[in-house]
């Protein structure tokens, strides 16, 4: 692999539960936006390689495919993967209490009289940086789309959910079934 992809996972048992408490607590402190997905890649496979790029690739599209957010779908998967049902629960609130005691204490402030001067440049910072970790994770977990069907099907979401403005539920529609195929071929 390159040097900007992850290393292969050290095999070994699960991660205790305080371990998972404490890698999940950290995403939540330090991840925001759209680029949670790159925190998870970094600080899961990267740093403590408890998983393969593979098996980060896999946990992110079933994650995708479930009904509601991705990245809480995906810290409830690896919460459950690496320490049961426990460790799913905690997961996904170490992944939400953070940022929503963030959220009341901004609520706070604003209330309290901080200008929205403050606020909105503040908001358009994150913003950008978001945008920026989530074009870090696509190039780090652009080892997921092998081959040209793979480009063919990504090219195909982005055009109809980007350019187009398809709901995300047509998109769903229109590439799952050539996803499905190229996975059933991929497999024989």
């Amino acid at each position: 692999m390159s040097g900007f992809l992850a290393p292969e996972a050290v095999p070994g048992p699960r991660p205790s539960l305080v371990r998972v408490v404490q890698a999940f607590l950290w995403i939540g402190c330090v991840s925001f936006g759209g680029g949670r997905t790159a925190y998870f890649q970094d600080e899961l496979v990267v740093r403590r390689r408890w998983l393969t790029n593979e098996e980060f690739l896999e946990a992110v599209a079933l994650a995708q495919v479930l009904p509601g957010p991705t990245v809480g779908n995906l810290a409830a998967y690896l919460g459950q993967r690496f320490a049961g049902a426990l460790g799913a629960v905690l997961a996904v609130a170490c992944l939400t209490v953070p940022g929503g005691l963030m959220i009341l204490a901004l609520g706070w402030l604003y209330f309290r009289g901080m200008p929205a001067t403050i606020i909105v440049p503040l908001g358009r910072g994150v913003s950008a940086a978001s945008v920026g970790l989530a074009i870090a994770a696509v190039i780090r977990l652009r080892e997921g789309a092998r081959g040209l069907g793979a480009y063919l099907i990504a090219g195909l979401v982005f055009g109809l959910f980007g350019p187009l403005h398809w709901p995300i539920h047509w998109v769903l529609v229109a590439s799952l079934p050539p996803a499905f195929g190229l996975a059933w071929r991929s497999r024989r």
